[in-house]
């Protein structure tokens, strides 16, 4: 079943909804990922939208199919876009949205160390 969920960053410039229908989470060991060690969610680019604060973010992207977005404000990663051959996407940080508890979760590896 999906659920909307509403996600912000710390101090609330950076807002969006995501649906989601499951709670299937991980995190990434690739060199950015490990750095901010962030618990994720992978939807389709049509279930996420950013509601408010589009001039509050700031973009860092490592690579040319990965753009992470971060506030400019208080500095927290709150979603990253992908594009790839096989589809757009949006990666979510699952920190950012309040109803989902951190203990809920069982998140797996993706080994983006050793797939970039």
């Amino acid at each position: 079943m999906t659920e909307t969920y509403q996600g912000k960053c710390h101090c609330g410039a950076v807002q969006f909804t995501v649906e989601l229908d499951s709670l299937d989470s991980f995190y990434c060991n690739c060199s950015y990922c490990k750095r901010r060690s962030a618990t994720l969610i992978r939807v389709d680019e049509d279930k996420f939208t950013l509601t408010s604060g589009e001039s509050n973010l700031g973009v860092y992207g490592s690579r040319d199919f990965s753009k992470h977005h971060f506030c400019k404000t208080c500095g927290i990663n709150c979603f990253t876009k992908l594009t790839r051959e096989t589809g757009n996407a949006t990666v979510v940080n699952t920190g950012c949205i309040d109803e989902i508890e951190f203990d809920s979760l069982s998140p797996s590896l993706f080994d983006g160390a050793n797939k970039l």
